[in-house]
């Protein structure tokens, strides 16, 4: 199996429970991530696994063509960016990140939005390759 299908197919499967996980549990994963929020070097911690993450979809997923696939390698070079911010800025994590009831109805929306894209990834990456 290509790289670039393997890692469309994790990340179908990820958007997907993920994305139930977020749907179903806002206060829980609020309350993981506020405390990030409160302290000054949660940016380090979050812009590490944000560029680990990302670099592995840019480097082993770089597809550029017009469809389905292209949302995986956007996924990646976002995830690159705003880790590669978070570490160079390690504060600047607080100026995007809500609060308390504003972060879980953010949790709800991602999830729904990562369930969506989920379910193209997952019928592009394993019916349509």
């Amino acid at each position: 199996m290509p790289l670039d299908v393997l890692i469309a197919r994790w990340f179908a499967l990820g958007w997907l429970v993920f994305g139930l996980s977020h749907l179903l549990y806002p206060a829980k994963w609020a309350a993981l991530v506020l405390p990030l929020r409160a302290h000054e070097n949660g940016g380090l911690m979050l812009g590490t696994f944000n560029v680990l993450l990302g670099l592995m979809v840019v480097l082993g997923h770089n597809v550029w063509v017009w469809g389905i696939p292209v949302i995986v390698t956007l996924a990646g070079w976002l995830m690159t960016l705003k880790g590669a911010m978070y570490l160079l800025l390690p504060g600047s994590h607080v100026l995007v990140m809500p609060e308390g009831k504003r972060m879980e109805r953010g949790f709800r929306v991602a999830g729904i939005v990562a369930m969506v894209l989920g379910a193209l990834l997952t019928y592009d990456s394993f019916c349509r390759r």
